[in-house]
């Protein structure tokens, strides 16, 4: 099978030359897009695989629509390359716990589905939430700023409460579906999604975490509703409290354990 990597990387970058070296196959093509943010870009090499590192870097803010926005690009710029069986929105902080024969040969028994990891139907209140409320401030909800990530969610929460006030929604009618947003989509999905982009961009703008929404959303919408796979195996990680836990190289033994073809958050540090 042939495999395009999409990988989401702004630190970390230890990992990510781990990363980009055990998928380093001629089966693949590997694509990086550096968040804006980053000053200077680590030196990455590949000897089998095509390496592409995205000039267009976007300035992800976590929750936010530019999330969405990367994750089209990445596609964009895979789709331009080439056509591929596979293309999985990946980490960059993500380490693979099984062989690259292993992971090809488990897409080969998922050949024309696109691979979720936890897809389901969210809680009415986290949908309401997330996906029909005017998300606002949102750019510095996570900043390092102390005071500028207290006044950012101080004004989210107080634009939320105005909302449910006044009983205001967006996206009235839709049917969301979410999952984790680090996924695997056939190319018929891929471009399914891209043909779809400015509508997405628009029905997505103003989501909370709209990243684990709408590939799920959008494909289960579709005629493609039927070719969609939820695997467990897919991707180990821990979420305690929303925050991922974070493991070390030492606890790639343990992980291997799980089953699962990769495990994220990983450290050097």
């Amino acid at each position: 099978m042939t495999h395009a990597w999409l990988i989401i990387a702004h630190n970390e970058f230890d990992i990510l030359r781990r990363l980009v070296s055990a998928l380093d196959d001629e089966r693949s093509d590997i694509f990086i897009h550096f968040d804006k943010k980053v000053k200077n870009l680590p030196e990455i090499r590949t000897s089998k695989s095509h390496l592409i590192i995205l000039d267009n870097r976007i300035d992800v803010r976590w929750g936010a629509v530019s999330q969405i926005e990367c994750e089209l690009a990445l596609f964009q710029a895979a789709v331009q390359q080439g056509s591929y069986d596979y293309y999985h929105i990946v980490s960059g902080v993500t380490l693979p716990l099984k062989r690259f024969d292993e992971i090809d040969a488990f897409f080969q028994t998922t050949a024309g589905k696109s691979v979720f990891t936890g897809l389901c139907k969210d809680t009415p209140y986290q949908e309401t939430l997330k996906m029909r409320r005017y998300n606002l401030f949102l750019r510095n909800y996570t900043s390092g700023k102390r005071l500028l990530r207290i006044a950012s969610q101080l004004g989210w929460k107080s634009a939320i409460a105005l909302q449910r006030l006044l009983h205001i929604e967006t996206n009235r009618g839709q049917l969301f579906y979410k999952a984790s947003n680090w996924l695997s989509l056939t190319d018929e999905a891929v471009r399914f999604i891209l043909q779809r982009k400015q509508e997405i961009l628009k029905r997505y703008r103003w989501s909370f975490c709209g990243d684990e929404y709408f590939v799920p959303s959008e494909l289960m919408a579709s005629p493609m509703k039927d070719y969609v796979l939820n695997s467990d195996r897919y991707l180990y990680r821990e979420i305690v409290r929303s925050t991922a836990t974070t493991y070390h190289l030492e606890d790639l033994q343990k992980l291997s354990a799980t089953g699962s073809l990769f495990a994220r958050k990983f450290t050097y540090s």
